[in-house]
């Protein structure tokens, strides 16, 4: 008789629900590897429109120069609003990282009750397994025992 755990099911699905988070993790921390590219994509649009604006300032171009402003200022709201995304993801990710630990507890839960039961069962069939070598044990002295009176 192999043993037989009687919270499989519901390990199985703490094992899924695990793995499902998991999945949610990994889905937001590319998110924000996506956000933090974003950001540093506008940071260096930033630096390279000042760096352009400093030559056409030395150009002369006048037309140009008008223009930077409203350009600077707009990519200068777009890396701001990506931080603030950031930080919102980052939020998120902590929350799914508590419900990640959650889940974990509850199936290391159930795998330390599924070891104590495995280990308890090994040890009844061991005692089985020994009283019936020991019946056995018996049956035999016993069986010699009438062979020798007679």
């Amino acid at each position: 008789m192999a043993f037989k755990f009687r919270f499989q099911q519901l390990l199985q699905i703490c094992i899924h629900e695990e793995n499902e988070v998991k999945n949610q993790l990994a889905r937001k921390d590319g998110q924000i590897a996506e956000a933090n590219a974003s950001i540093r994509k506008f940071k260096d649009d930033y630096a390279t429109a000042l760096q352009n604006k400093i030559i056409d300032l030395q150009n002369g171009d006048m037309l140009k120069l008008q223009l930077y402003p409203a350009y600077l200022a707009r990519l200068q709201k777009s890396w701001e609003f990506h931080e603030e995304e950031l930080e919102r993801l980052i939020r998120q990710r902590e929350k799914i990282m508590q419900e990640l630990m959650q889940k974990r507890r509850n199936r290391k839960t159930y795998e330390k009750m599924r070891e104590n039961d495995e280990a308890n069962w090994r040890k009844e069939q061991q005692k089985r397994e020994q009283r019936n070598l020991d019946e056995y044990g018996g049956r035999l002295k016993s069986g010699q025992g009438e062979n020798s009176d007679a």
